[in-house]
């Protein structure tokens, strides 16, 4: 199981749900944002820190606000439990070219401590299904 698959993301949907640091910062994170991972689209529907849905290959009728596009070897490299350097952090990856932000970014601002906590948590689904 590898980033990106269907049986990634809904283990990721429990991982962050039962993430107690996301349960504390994100009460009032709620946002949608789409999450490209190569040729795979997610919408992301978030509501006070924990993911309500995820739509897997959205039309483009589905309302997102911003959105986080990358490779799918970006995001194996990202989500390494020790990522390899400029993979570690968002900005880190997209001042570097491996990922790309667009949409509203400042909703993705307004939310950023609790976007990279969501994240971040990606790197805790590999140690959970490895």
């Amino acid at each position: 199981m590898h980033v990106g698959t269907k049986e990634w993301m809904a283990q990721f949907q429990k991982t962050v749900n039962n993430d107690q640091e996301l349960n504390v910062i994100g009460k009032y994170f709620t946002t949608t944002f789409l999450w490209q991972i190569g040729p795979e689209s997610y919408v992301i529907e978030v509501l006070e820190g924990k993911i309500k849905n995820i739509i897997s290959n959205p039309t483009p009728l589905e309302p997102w606000k911003f959105a986080i596009r990358g490779t799918v070897d970006a995001w194996r490299k990202f989500t390494q439990p020790t990522p390899p350097p400029m993979y570690h952090e968002l900005f880190a990856a997209m001042f570097q070219g491996n990922l790309q932000i667009d949409g509203d970014i400042k909703e993705l601002m307004a939310n950023l401590r609790a976007m990279t906590r969501l994240l971040d948590v990606t790197r805790e689904v590999q140690l959970t299904v490895a």
